[in-house]
């Protein structure tokens, strides 16, 4: 088993921090968990499979997603959700289902496209992976469930914010899709919808849903 090695120190905000972390990291995958976040059992193993499978594919993987679920403070499945594979046309005018704890990349990846700007406070995830898909990568989707978000109020991103702060959020997604020359539309939007009903995605999210809601997240598992 491998050491585990902490730091702690100075840093100017989480996009600057995970910058530092990731410099010092010295695998070839990359991956990380925020503190309301729980790596599902067995995740790294099934993306250890996924990775193995296709290297004797000889295809070029460098971006894995998977799917996530909501769980409240004791850990209880709120809401199951499963994405998308990889859509060229929709990604460039809808939200991609892509999320932090869920995707793993090739350290080379990340540091060509110069890993995350640490000017953003909200939205360095999906500046990420705009970054990504410029670059010229493309996602790999495994239906497997890999992370679990806490959903509770001292989260940053599902806590009551008062108008002002979101606000401010609202502001800087606009300037990163402005940095980007992306532009999230209505048609996109719905392009995604339509595709979730229509490959099963939809269904399959509320089945597991009905079937897990209420029940520990390593329940699922056993």
């Amino acid at each position: 088993m491998g050491s585990v090695e902490w730091f702690r120190e100075a840093d100017r905000g989480q996009s600057d921090a995970l910058n530092k972390g990731f410099a010092k990291a010295k695998g070839e995958w990359f991956f990380w968990l925020n503190a309301d976040d729980v790596l599902l059992p067995d995740a790294l193993k099934k993306v250890q499979q996924l990775i193995t499978h296709n290297s004797q594919l000889t295809t070029h993987l460098n971006w894995i997603a998977g799917n996530q679920l909501l769980v409240d403070e004791k850990g209880k499945v709120v809401k199951c959700s499963v994405g998308n594979g990889w859509h060229d046309w929709l990604y460039r005018r809808a939200v991609p289902h892509v999320y932090g704890p869920g995707s793993f990349f090739k350290k080379e990846l990340f540091e060509l496209v110069g890993g995350f700007d640490a000017s953003l406070k909200y939205c360095m995830d999906w500046d990420l992976w705009i970054k990504f898909m410029k670059a010229g990568a493309r996602f790999e989707r495994t239906d497997e469930y890999l992370w679990a978000q806490r959903q509770w109020n001292g989260s940053k991103t599902q806590r009551g914010k008062s108008k002002k702060e979101a606000a401010v959020q609202w502001v800087e997604i606009d300037k990163m899709l402005d940095k980007n020359d992306m532009q999230v539309t209505a048609l996109g939007n719905f392009g995604v919808r339509l595709w979730r009903m229509l490959n099963g995605n939809i269904m399959r999210q509320a089945i597991d849903g009905m079937r897990y809601r209420g029940k520990h997240y390593s329940e699922m598992f056993l």
